[in-house]
């Protein structure tokens, strides 16, 4: 994919939804990484690779150093609730598989069910369906200036050897970029590319 540059947000759709066996979907191998596949621990890894953000810190309180709360967290978890594996007749195979009817997750604090909420934006709407779907259209978009910025401080950093933002996925309000407006400028032109990499590499 990377060889044939396909567009970077059509390529992090593609791995948020995932299903399948690992040998034959290539993208249900995101679901694979983890030693351990919770709804937690697969927000946590979501939020840092595609939005440069650490949420870990919410996940028993609001975190102290940036707007993240403890609904923020686990609402973004809810995403991943029905997210399940299983062996495959072959020993590394993994089947990756997800059940609509699992789209929530226990607030630890109150009980509360958590449904699905993008994370600092609106709850979609679900019901029935699996909501990785409803999150990729959410995230991989042009309009998402978390996923954007990240993906284009990500390609700065493979040429400078340090992020505008650093580290690249600890994106907060106590680490704020080295300069705003070059991280900005970066991004909208990745999208306005397509989200070609390649043009952007040629302007950078």
């Amino acid at each position: 994919q990377m060889a044939a540059n396909r567009p970077l947000n059509e390529f992090a759709a593609d791995l948020l939804v995932g299903t399948g066996s690992n040998f034959k979907s290539p993208p249900a191998n995101l679901y694979t990484a983890a030693e351990r596949l919770t709804p937690e621990k697969t927000a946590e890894d979501i939020a840092q690779v595609f939005l440069g953000t650490r949420i870990q810190c919410a996940q028993c309180h609001n975190h102290p150093f940036d707007r993240w709360t403890l609904d923020d967290y686990y609402g973004f978890a809810a995403f991943f609730a029905g997210v399940n594996l299983k062996r495959g007749l072959e020993g590394r195979e993994v089947m990756v598989g997800y059940n609509p009817a699992n789209t929530t997750v226990a607030h630890p604090v109150d009980g509360r069910r958590m449904k699905p909420k993008f994370l600092g934006g609106d709850a979609p709407d679900v019901e029935g369906k699996d909501p990785r779907k409803a999150l990729a259209g959410w995230l991989a978009t042009a309009d998402n200036a978390a996923f954007r910025e990240t993906m284009a401080n990500v390609i700065w950093a493979h040429f400078f050897g340090r992020g505008i933002v650093e580290p690249v996925d600890d994106v907060r309000i106590s680490n704020p970029p080295s300069n705003k407006e070059l991280l900005e400028e970066l991004g909208k032109k990745l999208a306005a590319y397509g989200f070609d990499k390649k043009k952007l590499v040629r302007d950078i």
